[in-house]
């Protein structure tokens, strides 16, 4: 993947989950569907792996603020639909 002419390295998880969030671009996804729908796991209310791979996105492509990647507090994430 690149961002403003510079390549950044993604590993298969972290691009089948960006990939997954541009697909549905502008939906608020909750964990469950997102750790089911990249992850092909049922929900484990003891798993926090989409939150840390929502975190290596953000840094990867300095979105720390959360700006591209968005948390719906209590619900589960979506992406910008620009």
């Amino acid at each position: 993947m690149t961002k403003d002419g510079c390549e950044i390295p993604l590993t298969s998880r972290e691009f089948m989950l960006l990939d997954y969030l541009m697909a549905n671009a502008g939906k608020i996804l909750n964990r469950a569907q997102i750790l089911y729908d990249v992850w092909q796991q049922d929900f484990d209310p003891q798993t926090n792996v989409v939150d840390v791979y929502i975190r290596y996105l953000r840094n990867k492509l300095g979105d720390e603020t959360g700006l591209l990647i968005r948390t719906i507090r209590g619900i589960g994430y979506t992406i910008d639909d620009r």
